[in-house]
């Protein structure tokens, strides 16, 4: 990906439900996973810092 060699690129990440019958009309998750992942998202941006560099390579 060019986005991430150029220096410029956008700072991305990717949280994965567990889940069953992915793509279906039954797609089925765990509401405690949901509200789980609810909670990663909540104390991983309470303790980003002001200014954080997510780049990888510097």
């Amino acid at each position: 990906d060019s986005f991430a060699y150029s220096g410029k690129g956008v700072a991305s990440a990717l949280i994965s439900l567990p889940l069953k019958y992915m793509h279906t009309t039954v797609e089925t998750v765990h509401k405690d996973d949901i509200e789980n992942v609810i909670k990663l998202m909540y104390e991983f941006l309470v303790q980003l810092k002001a200014g954080h560099d997510f780049r990888y390579l510097r």
